[in-house]
């Protein structure tokens, strides 16, 4: 039995020598040749010189070299934490019939090269090389991969002098988009799927659309639609411009593309979370007739910085405002709580949405009640779903916030429908008294129903004053949830 060994270089060649040495001492155990020995350091080689030039263009990091041996041979892997790569190019080579560079020799030296894309843990190559026998030398064993066709959109001229196209995505374009992410947000980024080429293209259509900026061939801008489930709204997000070429309004033109493809996919309706340490997000949304709906507290996890921005180095969870955009505004009949009817009354005013209130029914009140909720680990917070009302409600409610109070969540979001529930008050004042605050309205958001969203902060690391507002309108929600915070600590 042989032990694996592992060996962590910088992205610099000249350790090379070391890592050379380590696979002569290593084959030297193992019924390797000489030739064999050679084929795997000049392998090695060339994917430490493919992590430096390419993973670790403009920085400095680490390769991790893994020897891997068994009875007939070795395994080596080459694992790097620098720019994604696409699966593409490596199961599109040999690139080039008889070449002998790059991932092409390496295909022609081993038995087995395969590539491995691990997220925010980087990415991984590995190579196989058995021991050479008699019966291998007598014939060669052609191997062959299928080529890939090569299409890359062309470029044009954008509206302004900045040669740029603002399209949906296409195939081929998933490695730019991870790459872009990483670019901005090394490996910090929330929405990890970014980080694996190939979901991305796997999940595009299904989970969301993206809008790309390409300049010469190369991605230098990203906006996403990401569908909401169950429901016939997305969120706009997963938006990012290269640094070297923000300020030129590319954010805009993709956002316009995006509004584009919600209304030919048939959205009622996209809403934005504009992260409220700076305000230059809540002026885009608003300047593309956004109407604001909602304050989320401690929406933003407090690791996130934004340079020179001093509202971001607080150590504090940041807070989001929730902007709607519509395509559909059909008139509502709605459950109104007393303590929130103003409020809601003003949001539905300011995005001119119609509604009227509904006749609350005499109807028996079932014995049991289904309530719904989801947890997100890599953020910390929960959100609670109530649709309907039920004696048993108040049981089921508490035992189902201790178990998120166990997992520890930073923010507890509720949902509670205004469109189902005739006993709302009662729900409400239940909610109260276990310390949530209002929040706003989500429209659209559950299987096309309007919420009241309501808050709890369930932790020390939430900020309530890390934020500044644009509009007069956010200015008067934010005075709002604040006064309503210390309401309900004495309800």
């Amino acid at each position: 039995m042989h032990e694996s060994i592992s060996l962590k270089v910088p992205s610099d060649l000249k350790f090379m020598k070391i890592v050379e040495d380590l696979i002569k001492d290593t084959c030297e155990t193992l019924p390797l040749t000489e030739e064999d020995t050679e084929a795997l350091i000049e392998s090695t080689e060339e994917l430490m010189r493919n992590a430096i030039l390419h993973a670790y263009k403009d920085r400095q990091g680490y390769i991790q070299i893994g020897l891997h041996p068994f009875k007939t041979g070795l395994r080596i892997d080459v694992h790097d934490w620098g720019l994604p790569m696409s699966y593409k190019k490596h199961i599109s080579v040999p690139l080039e019939e008889n070449a002998s560079e790059g991932f092409n020799r390496i295909y022609d030296l081993m038995d087995l090269f395969e590539y491995q894309n691990l997220g925010k843990d980087g990415k991984k190559f590995v190579i196989i090389k058995y021991a050479s026998h008699p019966l291998h030398k007598e014939e060669k064993v052609e191997k062959t991969v299928p080529l890939l066709p090569d299409k890359k959109p062309g470029v044009k001229k954008g509206e302004d002098d900045l040669p740029v196209i603002v399209r949906e995505f296409a195939e081929g374009d998933e490695e730019g988009i991870a790459r872009l992410i990483y670019k901005n947000y090394g490996y910090s980024y929330i929405k990890d799927l970014f980080y694996y080429p190939q979901k991305v293209f796997e999940s595009h259509g299904k989970k969301f659309y993206s809008i790309v900026a390409q300049r010469e061939g190369r991605i230098i801008g990203h906006f996403a639609l990401v569908l909401v489930p169950e429901s016939t709204i997305a969120e706009i997000g997963v938006a990012v411009v290269d640094p070297e070429f923000q300020g030129r309004g590319i954010m805009n033109r993709m956002l316009k593309l995006v509004l584009k493809k919600a209304r030919e996919i048939k959205l009622d309706a996209v809403f934005g979370e504009a992260i409220m340490f700076h305000i230059y997000s809540q002026k885009a949304n608003l300047h593309h007739g956004f109407s604001e709906a909602a304050l989320m507290l401690g929406k933003v996890p407090v690791d996130t910085t934004i340079v020179n921005n001093e509202l971001a180095q607080k150590y504090k969870r940041g807070a989001v405002l929730v902007g709607y955009y519509f395509f559909t505004k059909e008139r509502k009949k709605l459950y109104l709580p007393e303590v929130y009817k103003k409020q809601i009354k003003r949001t539905y005013s300011s995005a001119t949405i119609p509604f009227v209130k509904a006749k609350k029914r005499r109807e028996k009140v079932p014995e049991h009640v289904f309530l719904s909720y989801t947890f997100d680990p890599p953020t910390n917070i929960a959100k609670i779903r109530i649709d309907h009302y039920g004696k048993d409600l108040k049981q089921k409610f508490l035992i189902l916030l201790d178990q998120l109070k166990a997992k520890h969540c930073d923010m507890i979001y509720a949902d509670i429908s205004l469109e189902k529930i005739p006993q709302i008050d009662k729900v409400v004042k239940l909610m109260n008294k276990r310390g949530f605050f209002y929040s706003g309205v989500m429209f659209f958001y559950h299987e096309r129903g309007d919420y009241l969203r309501l808050q709890l902060k369930h932790s020390d690391k939430i900020g309530s004053k890390n934020y500044v507002c644009y509009s007069d309108f956010c200015k008067r929600l934010s005075k709002y949830i604040r006064k309503d915070e210390k309401r309900v600590k004495t309800v």
